[in-house]
């Protein structure tokens, strides 16, 4: 075997190594469509990869909040009532705005539209559809998401 030819075959696990961490990078990476600075993340929340529009409103996620895969924050719409390029064209600019408090936990492909408030410490099953404000403490799911039950937390930081 020729030097060249090992160095060649000692490489392939370390190509093979970064390729797996750029696909997981651009696995877990947002999409943000609209203005980047109107998405708000604490440092603390953790995220997998979703998508963020952000055309119509802000969209703020607190401390130790997490996703599931796949999760779509929505607060940009059109108006219906419109047609041809204008209904594409008329976006409002603002008063669409989601906020997700410390502590929710939003599983995945779950679609978040705005306005909205999802409560400090709540669940948002997965697929549901969120339209409406969620309170504190609470596991809501379905299409449109409805409370199902609230939470008996394990520790005094629930509520």
């Amino acid at each position: 075997m020729t030097n060249l030819l090992k160095k060649i075959l000692g490489l392939a696990p370390i190509r093979k190594a970064l390729e797996h961490l750029f696909e997981e990078w651009q696995m877990n990476r947002p999409i943000i469509l609209g203005p980047k600075e109107r998405l708000i993340l604490h440092p603390e929340a953790r995220l997998n990869n979703f998508i963020a529009n952000t055309r119509s409103g802000n969209i703020k996620i607190g401390a130790f909040v997490f996703f599931g895969k796949n999760v779509s924050l929505l607060t940009g719409t059109h108006d219906y009532r419109e047609t041809l390029f204008e209904r594409i064209k008329k976006v409002p600019e603002s008063g669409r705005d989601i906020i997700i408090e410390d502590g929710a936990w939003i599983a995945s492909n779950a679609t978040i539209i705005g306005p909205c408030n999802i409560g400090k410490n709540s669940v948002i099953c997965a697929g549901s559809v969120v339209i409406s404000d969620i309170p504190e403490g609470v596991i809501a799911g379905g299409n449109p998401a409805k409370v199902i039950r609230r939470i008996s937390f394990n520790n005094q930081n629930g509520n």
